[in-house]
This record gives structure tokens, C-alpha cells and sequence, in this order.
């Protein structure tokens, strides 16, 4: 299958997965094996669907990669989240079901790990409203499990006191992730919009956001994952909120935590979130992969993570993902099949031919031939990705 941004997309197509709305990603607009035709094309524009996977030869084994189980998890989890804190819904705590929220990622957490020795790679398929709070909290949710899978060893080490099955068990952070930012929802509307910078870390006001999520969710839920809530914009280096450490000689005063006082599902947290930060644009729209890893380099930001959660952030996170269309720098259409760990911005891709796509009926022959024209870049100092959909990253390669 391959993923075609939808102005690119012809009649005659089939979807090789179903369309989710992007105002309601638990609605399914059209299924798979779906033929496309102009009309639908044309809903699904006004609709502001963004990309569509369709069939196409020599790249089934995309199939590995991308989990439509999973996919269906999260858009269960945005829709419980939103349902339950809608705009016109009173608030209350008695009626949050956290029990709810507890068995969906220990769901979710137990598809994943059947994909550990696949490699664990972070592939999005959920869009909607760039200052979407919930849509955020089921982002962070799922990638900081997928970082925490890569993190086995550390978690044993940094919470001695489990035995190591329980350690390594990441429900509570994709609790605690899923619902880190509710306190927004008690802030005034023009303040729930604000984006940390390395320069600007929100006023007084906007960073009690996590307090007031902890006072939601203490008592309701699991201790760890309520300290996620409260400590997920703790920084390494010590430049985070809220204070919760007494300075020593000052009992009167605290600072913010740092180091490993940062409980590891924080920190984890931190990164996760951060990166999605990064992502969303103030237009709604939603910056490459490769744009927000580029600014997250910038020591201003990197020294505000555990050096060790943000190795297994990058292993988890790519530039370039199996599946992204891109485009080279001598205007060549390509998709990227393969990651070079070596080179994360010089992956293996593969030629593609959309005339193809609207005739998926090839042939083994025309898949060999196909196979046969992969492109290492890494072997190629004269390419590289120039172009991933409507922004080009070249000056975001590293």
C-alpha cells in the first residue's frame, strides 16, 4: 500500500485502509477496498482529509508496519476523552471514567508489545484540530509507550523497588500521558492555546495547568500516573514547573525538580510530549516528522531531556517513516521503504509511479522491476529528500 497526499489521489484507486473523519476519527468515511471515484474525492476534500493509504504494487509489506488495530485504539481513546469533557458538558469528577481510560491503554500497551521485535517505530494516522487536547493527550499517550518499549533496561534500573515485570509495565504512563494536559480545560480559552519555547515557558497562570489537572485526577487515579499530570513540563536541567522541591537550607522555598527526582514516567512524558508540541502548527496543520526532531536538537530544548530517554526517543521516532511519500531534490516522487540508522535523513526509497496505483493488478513481474530500482541514499551524496508533501525540509536534514 502507499500513503498519497489526497490531491494526488485519481479515481479508479482503492483504499487499502479505511478513511477516518478528521473531526471524528471513530467515524469510518469509507472502507477499505473502497473504489475510489471523483465524488468521493471531492467529500472527502471538503471533508479536509488529508492523505489515503491506496493499493499499490511492491509495497504490501507496509502492512507489518502499520496496525489498524492500533489505529482503532487510539481514535476509542480520543472518542472517550472527548465525549466525556465536551465544551458543553458540566465537569464532574465523580462522573470521570478512569477505569475506562485505565483498560483502553492497558489494551493498547498489549498490542504494542506484540510488535516489539518488529521495532517499535512512531506512524501517526490520526489528524484533527491542531489545538485539540485530547487528540494531543492520545498522541503522547501512544508514542511515550512506544519510547518507554525501548527503555526496558533503564525503567528496571530507575524503579529498583518493582520487580522487573512491573517496572517495565507502561499502563500507568499511557494513563497518566492520555489525560497530562485536562488542567487546560480550567483555564481561560486564551491561555489553553499557549506553546512553550525555550524562551517563553507560558506565564504563572497557564503553568498551573498542571496543578489543576492533578486535582482533578488525585485520588481517581493510580499515584504514578497522576505524578505524569503534575510533572510532565519538569525539565533535566532543572528549568521546569511546578516547584516541588524544598531548597536546601530553605525549607520556606521550592524549585523545580531535576535530574532523577523526575519520576521516569515523567521524563519519558516530557519528550513525548514536547514533540507533538512541536508537530502542530498554528495553521492545524501538521509539520513533518523531520522538523520538529531538528528544532528538538537545538540545545536550548535538548538539555531539558534525560540523555537516555531522548536515545530512545530517536530510535522511535524517525525523520522519515516506512510508508512517506517524499520527494528528492531532482523532483524524483519516492516512498521511503527502509531505515538507515546510520543516516536517520538518508533512508532506502523506492521510485513510485501513481499510474500504477490506479491499476494495483500488477503483475509479480512489475514488482520485481520495481523492487529492483530502490535508491540507498546514504549511497548517494548527490540525493536527498527535498520535499515531504507541502514543506520542504531540506534545511531541517541532519
Amino acid at each position: 500500500m502507499l500513503k498519497v497526499p489526497l490531491e494526488q489521489a485519481k479515481a479508479g484507486m482503492v483504499l487499502a485502509r479505511s478513511v477516518s473523519n478528521p473531526k471524528q476519527p471513530d467515524q469510518s468515511l469509507l472502507k477499505a477496498g473502497y473504489k475510489l471515484e471523483e465524488e468521493s474525492l471531492n467529500r472527502l476534500k471538503e471533508l479536509w482529509v488529508r492523505n489515503l493509504w491506496v493499493r499499490y504494487p511492491s509495497l504490501d509489506f507496509l502492512d507489518d508496519t502499520l496496525d489498524p488495530e492500533i489505529t482503532r485504539q487510539q481514535q476509542d481513546m480520543y472518542s472517550a476523552l472527548k465525549n466525556q469533557f465536551s465544551a458543553d458538558q458540566e465537569m464532574s469528577l465523580a462522573q470521570v471514567p478512569y477505569s475506562v481510560y485505565v483498560q483502553q491503554i492497558t489494551s493498547l500497551f498489549s498490542r504494542l508489545l506484540t510488535q516489539k521485535n518488529g521495532a517499535s517505530i512512531f506512524i501517526n494516522e490520526l489528524f484533527g484540530e491542531a489545538n485539540d487536547v485530547f487528540l494531543h493527550g492520545t498522541t503522547v499517550a501512544y508514542l511515550s509507550m512506544l519510547i518507554g518499549i525501548h527503555l526496558e533496561n533503564y525503567l528496571v534500573h530507575e524503579r529498583p523497588k518493582l520487580p522487573s515485570h512491573l517496572a517495565t509495565d507502561l499502563t500507568q504512563l499511557g494513563v497518566g500521558c492520555l489525560l497530562h494536559d485536562i488542567g487546560k480545560l480550567s483555564l481561560p480559552e486564551e491561555l489553553q492555546n499557549f506553546r512553550i519555547t525555550a524562551q517563553d515557558r507560558g506565564d504563572p497562570e497557564w503553568q498551573k495547568h498542571t496543578e489543576a489537572g492533578y486535582e482533578m485526577v488525585q485520588g481517581g487515579l493510580d499515584p504514578t500516573a497522576a505524578q505524569v499530570v503534575l510533572n510532565h513540563h519538569q525539565h533535566f536541567d532543572g528549568s521546569g514547573f511546578p516547584d516541588r522541591k524544598p531548597v536546601f537550607g530553605d525549607a520556606q522555598r521550592l524549585e523545580p525538580l531535576q535530574s532523577d527526582d523526575i519520576h521516569i514516567f515523567c521524563r519519558i512524558a516530557c519528550i513525548a510530549d514536547r514533540f507533538e508540541g512541536f508537530r502542530k502548527l498554528h495553521d492545524g496543520n501538521i509539520a513533518p516528522s523531520v522538523i520538529a526532531l531538528k528544532r528538538m536538537r537545538n540545545p536550548g530544548y535538548k538539555k531539558w531531556f534525560d540523555p537516555q530517554v531522548y536515545a530512545a526517543f530517536e530510535q522511535t521516532v524517525p525523520p522519515f517513516a516506512p510508508g512517506d511519500q517524499v520527494v528528492l531534490n531532482n523532483g524524483q516522487s519516492v516512498v521511503v521503504t527502509e531505515l538507515n540508522p546510520a543516516y536517520p535523513c538518508r533512508p532506502i526509497v523506492r521510485p513510485i509511479d501513481l499510474a500504477l496505483a490506479e491499476d494495483p493488478n500488477k503483475n509479480k513481474k512489475v514488482e520485481e522491476t520495481i523492487e529492483e530500482s530502490d535508491i540507498n541514499l546514504a549511497l548517494r551524496g548527490d540525493l536527498f529528500i527535498q520535499k515531504v508533501d507541502e514543506f520542504d525540509v531540506t534545511e531541517y536534514l541532519f
